[in-house]
């Protein structure tokens, strides 16, 4: 079946189903932080270098991602990256023994990377006639995979009797999502395999400000995000909270994100005042965080949901982003290389540098603090967002 005649629910399956394993590896293992503490004696800091080993691993091989599928063609970049991470997240029923864990997220982070920088390249070039709807799809499904990861672990490991047992279970998703891509993708040509040039590091669009606002916007909410990954559910630990009810509670907000992701890119897709509807949203990020951080027991389920909503569109809404402005399929790939490089590396500080602060402060204030702070620097970037952009 050509790309021609493949309808695009067929594509968008396949994106969907590698969308799915995107943030699994990175929600399952801070839902379960206190039991690897308790049988691994690790501090906070070393917690949340769990989740900012494979973001950086994310960022610094995006840069890679557009050359290698030049080499070896997108369908089989994205093959191995699920390949790569269904050995890794399998390899976590070893989680005790020393060195398995940090090692299965650092090649998590690689397999992470080549699928998603290559995401919405197929967006552009396949589905470009529904960019705001298919990214919302591939997305919210991305989120609704974290949700999954973040509720179902800690019930999973008491399940189970393990949590090493429960991380390794999210390996059959990964297979899933490997069998499927290559069913329906397996046996078409692949036009970027070969062709031209391989892509360079100095090829992206470094020089381009809008690239970089676009870059920097997106950034921020990656700050914002795998801190809340990290943090959110043992800070309600810490508050009295159940492992399982925590999860619940990350389930929730990862669901909110999930609805939020799939109404609002095509909404502001349509709109002439998009970049209103940013603003609005980056607004319900910072209530929420404040009153996360400020009032945590008040309404809890509905100021976390509504902090997912402000985020999750945000977030969805950037991504979107990267195909809309991109002048064509390789102009994207481009784009989302140099995007994904410092958006994830720079992300990845964000739960490294939260530990730190609760280690020494000894309070989750400071965790939310680092979230404030980068909702007010992405407002600096929503003015550059203007529709008709293009980038090459």
């Amino acid at each position: 079946m050509t790309s021609a005649t493949r309808p695009p629910w067929l594509v968008l399956t396949a994106v969907a189903m590698v969308a799915l394993n995107l943030r699994i590896a990175l929600s399952s293992v801070p839902a379960v932080t206190a039991d690897i503490q308790a049988t691994m004696g690790w501090s906070s800091a070393a917690m949340g270098a769990l989740t900012t080993v494979p973001v950086v691993c994310m960022g610094a091989f995006a840069l890679l991602v557009p050359r290698v599928a030049r080499r070896i063609g997108r369908r089989q970049t994205i093959a191995w990256a699920l390949a790569i991470l269904t050995i890794a997240l399998a390899a976590r029923a070893f989680s005790t023994v020393p060195g398995v864990l940090p090692a299965s997220v650092f090649a998590a982070g690689v397999g992470i990377a080549f699928a998603a920088g290559l995401v919405p390249s197929v967006v552009r070039e396949q589905l470009s006639a529904k960019v705001g709807l298919a990214t919302g799809l591939w997305t919210a499904v991305m989120m609704m995979g974290a949700a999954v990861g973040g509720a179902l672990t800690a019930p999973l490991a008491d399940a189970l009797g393990s949590w090493p047992k429960a991380l390794a279970i999210w390996a059959l998703p990964a297979a899933v999502g490997l069998v499927v891509w290559n069913r329906v993708e397996g046996g078409r040509h692949d036009a970027n395999r070969g062709t031209a040039t391989p892509v360079r590091v100095r090829d992206l669009p470094w020089r381009d400000r809008r690239a970089w606002s676009l870059t920097l916007y997106l950034t921020c909410n990656a700050v914002v995000f795998y801190t809340c990954v990290a943090w959110l559910a043992p800070s309600y630990v810490a508050r009295g909270w159940t492992p399982t009810h925590a999860g619940y509670l990350f389930g929730a907000f990862t669901v909110s994100q999930v609805i939020a992701a799939l109404l609002l890119p095509a909404l502001a897709e349509r709109t002439t005042r998009r970049r209103t509807v940013y603003s609005a949203m980056l607004v319900l990020v910072l209530v929420g965080i404040g009153v996360i951080a400020l009032a945590p027991d008040w309404l809890t389920v509905i100021w976390v949901s509504a902090f997912g909503v402000g985020l999750g569109a945000g977030f969805a809404m950037g991504l979107a982003l990267l195909s809309e402005f991109a002048a064509d399929g390789a102009a994207s790939a481009r784009l989302t290389a140099m995007a994904f490089s410092v958006t994830y590396v720079c992300g990845a500080l964000g739960p490294l540098a939260a530990g730190h602060l609760l280690d020494i402060s000894g309070s989750y204030r400071a965790v939310f603090g680092v979230m404030a702070v980068a909702t007010l620097v992405q407002f600096t970037m929503v003015p550059a967002l203007r529709k008709g952009t293009r980038i090459s």
